[in-house]
């Protein structure tokens, strides 16, 4: 496990225990302050002393490096993970999402536009793991979305529309603690939308007549 991931999951533990109350929100930020000046796991392991043991109001989620089939790269073949910690990652424009998806949002956002992107027949999964944060995903009409994830002091909203026979599918799943997870129809960006129509007769088999009918 790299030192980064170790500080990841200490900065999630003092998360916990800020919703338990067992910090102050000044204690939080002085503790997370020490989290990055951490030098070795040794000097990491000292910013959780003196803190009680976790009430555990539901499993952890795994951590992301625990998430699909080991390789090389610690990465599946078609897996991709994204991690916002007091940051904001922002995927939109023309993009190719991975096949699976694992976002981490810790006190900041992540935003899966996907208006634009090349999304394979069978759909693509996300698995989202939001901490005093959001995560937000952008579907264009036609696209399906399947949420299934769990809010703890926390909201989940899926604000999908109706879709199309034969249209992709996004699984959507995760948990959002003290933070929010939300899965919204947008129409493309107005520079888009003829590209979304051509797409949207591909999908329900509809010609394109223009031009017909002789010169």
């Amino acid at each position: 496990m790299s030192f980064e991931i170790e500080k990841e999951e200490v900065v999630q533990t003092l998360c916990a225990h800020y919703a338990q109350d067992h910090l102050s929100t000044g204690e939080l930020e002085a503790r997370f302050d020490r989290v990055y000046k951490s030098a070795d796991k040794k000097q990491l392991l000292t910013v959780l002393e003196g803190l009680p043991a976790l009430n555990r109001l539901a499993p952890a989620p795994p951590p992301l490096y625990e998430l699909g089939a080991p390789t090389r790269g610690g990465l599946a073949p078609d897996e991709k993970r994204y991690l916002a910690l007091f940051s904001q990652v922002n995927k939109e424009g023309h993009w190719t999402p991975a096949r699976r998806i694992a976002g981490r949002a810790i006190m900041g956002g992540i935003l899966f536009d996907l208006r634009d992107a090349v999304l394979p027949p069978e759909g693509i999964d996300i698995e989202l793991d939001v901490i005093m944060g959001e995560a937000k995903v952008i579907l264009p009409p036609g696209v399906r979305a399947e949420v299934d994830c769990t809010a703890i002091m926390g909201e989940v909203s899926d604000k999908a529309r109706p879709t199309l026979p034969g249209a992709p599918v996004v699984r959507v799943t995760g948990s959002a603690v003290m933070g929010s997870i939300i899965v919204v129809t947008k129409l493309p960006k107005p520079q888009k939308l003829e590209g979304w129509r051509a797409q949207l007769k591909g999908l329900l088999g509809v010609g394109d007549s223009r031009g017909s009918g002789g010169s």
